[in-house]
């Protein structure tokens, strides 16, 4: 019998005590990228993307939360007979024939355990975070005059100006704001001086057609899910709110950059307003002729409706990474390709300068983040799922996306940048 390990591997010392004499430990899976096709104990270490599938019996999951890890797996085309989730509570150790039922039966306890341990840990943390926060969200309410909170538009509200008025966005969430900082999230954009310079300026900036839009994160946050406001109030530190406040114009009006997330923030099951927000934005798009402007495997709209309203769709492809490194051409292909246009710019921290620019210019555009990726969220409805072939930063596929045949996004593209 020959078994694959997704995940665990710091409990491998263990595993010679959790198999039968006959079952062969063929590979490991695993997430982190760092360990593809290196070995441990001579065991190969592959990619989820890129394992054989054909080698192994079954694949033995040893996340605790398996869920999204099995979900990928089945996305990525593993028959869900082959997958044995080991911390299934209904998982019954005897029926594969693989397990040494006492040693693991004892692992699953300790795992349980620990897992419980570190629930009463984050319990303890996010009430911390809570109180911690707690004065600025309250005074959101009652508007105590002395505690200064940023002036934020409501997301109808940044919406309807869009629509009603053709404005232009930029959107600043932490990942812009980390950059301005020296600190960026090198996942989809490196440090970089001039980047930095250009999101503060903007951040200041005053078009009359361009909004600067900025994650509500301050106040209240009214609305949004449990989970959603422990991560933002874990960020929100003193520290980090002065330095925030210290780019800011506090006695600007800034619009909403919650408007690109309709769904995943807000409770999941509240399923009628996720579909009010996304109908209010396609409102936006309703007969406009389109200009995607996004990274090499975004393909915003492919495989959904989210934009089967708009007259016609055309695409300039630049890197999913790093695109701020060929801004130049970037602006120069927008200028040329969007003119009566409306452009909508799914580029990281890369729109948010674009947008503004294209504004200054005298064109139509929108940085809109993730909002095709929270439509098919919102489409599977099951929260942050993985989506095989779009990239993610946030999830699963962050960097591994599933190649893609459809020649009508083909047919879409006008050019490529820097790709």
């Amino acid at each position: 019998m020959k078994i694959a390990v997704f995940g665990g591997i710091k409990d491998k010392t263990l595993f010679h005590q959790l198999f039968r004499e006959n079952v062969k430990l063929s590979f490991f899976i695993d997430n982190n990228m760092e360990l593809s096709d290196k070995t441990l104990d001579g065991i190969k270490i592959y990619s989820p993307y890129m394992f054989p599938q054909d080698i192994a019996d079954f694949i033995v999951i040893f996340v605790y939360q398996y869920e999204a890890v099995r979900q990928q797996l089945v996305d990525l085309g593993v028959c869900s007979s082959k997958i044995i989730n080991f911390y299934d509570d209904k998982l019954s150790l005897s029926e594969y024939g693989i397990f040494n039922e006492e040693a693991a039966d004892r692992l699953r306890l300790e795992m349980k355990l620990d897992y419980l341990d570190k629930k009463i840990k984050a319990l303890e943390d996010n009430q911390q975070y809570f109180e911690r926060n707690f004065l600025y969200e309250a005074v959101d309410r009652i508007k105590i005059e002395n505690i200064r909170l940023p002036k934020v538009n409501s997301v109808e509200n940044t919406c309807k100006k869009i629509f009603s008025e053709k404005c232009s966005m930029s959107r600043y969430g932490d990942g812009e704001f980390e950059i301005i900082l020296g600190s960026a999230k090198d996942i989809y954009q490196h440090d970089n001086v001039q980047l930095a310079k250009r999101l503060k300026d903007i951040l200041m900036s005053n078009l009359p057609n361009h909004l600067v839009a900025v994650a509500d994160d301050y106040g209240s946050m009214e609305g949004l899910r449990q989970e959603n406001k422990n991560t933002i109030r874990r960020y929100m530190t003193e520290e980090k709110r002065e330095q925030h406040y210290a780019l800011l114009d506090m006695e600007k009006e800034y619009y909403n950059a919650y408007i690109s997330r309709p769904y995943v923030i807000y409770p999941h099951d509240d399923i009628e307003k996720a579909k009010k927000r996304f109908g209010d934005l396609k409102r936006i798009w309703d007969k406009q002729n389109i200009l995607f402007i996004e990274g090499d495997k975004t393909r915003m709209g492919v495989g959904n409706d989210l934009f089967n309203n708009a007259e016609k769709t055309e695409r300039i492809i630049a890197p999913n990474e790093n695109a701020f490194d060929a801004y130049d051409e970037l602006c120069d292909a927008a200028m040329l390709y969007g003119k009566d246009k409306l452009i909508l710019i799914a580029l990281g921290p890369t729109a948010t300068v674009l947008a503004y620019d294209l504004a200054k210019a005298g064109y139509w555009a929108l940085d809109i983040g993730h909002l095709d990726l929270e439509y098919e969220w919102f489409l599977k409805g099951k929260g942050y799922s993985y989506i095989p072939n779009k990239y993610n930063n946030e999830t699963f596929g962050d960097t591994n996306v599933t190649a893609l045949s459809c020649p009508e996004y083909d047919d879409s593209i006008l050019c490529r940048v820097g790709v």
